[in-house]
């Protein structure tokens, strides 16, 4: 059985630049959601912050996450979010107990 991989993803944006975020996860998320072993990817803004968001997501697989990776879409995204991002996100994995 393969092992799904969850992530949180913690990012941080340039003040008045949070639309912009919010901007690129609206015009990715559904290539994202259609990609094959993508069964979560949802972002949240974290209350009280205009500036900070929560990006969870899981995949079905290491393999599907790595495809995600390397997507067209994704690295076309990864290189205009510094454009916007107050600095590299952080990526934690998590395990269940």
């Amino acid at each position: 059985m393969r092992k799904q991989k969850r992530l949180v993803i913690l990012i941080e944006v340039q003040p008045g630049k949070s639309e912009e975020q919010i901007r690129l996860y609206k015009k990715i998320r559904h290539l994202v959601l259609n990609e094959e072993g993508c069964l979560e990817y949802e972002l949240s803004r974290v209350s009280g912050s205009d500036v900070k968001f929560v990006l969870s997501e899981r995949w079905e697989s290491e393999e599907a996450l790595a495809a995600h990776d390397a997507s067209p879409h994704m690295k076309k995204a990864d290189s205009i979010s510094p454009s916007f991002r107050a600095g590299p996100v952080t990526v934690l994995e998590l395990s269940e107990i």
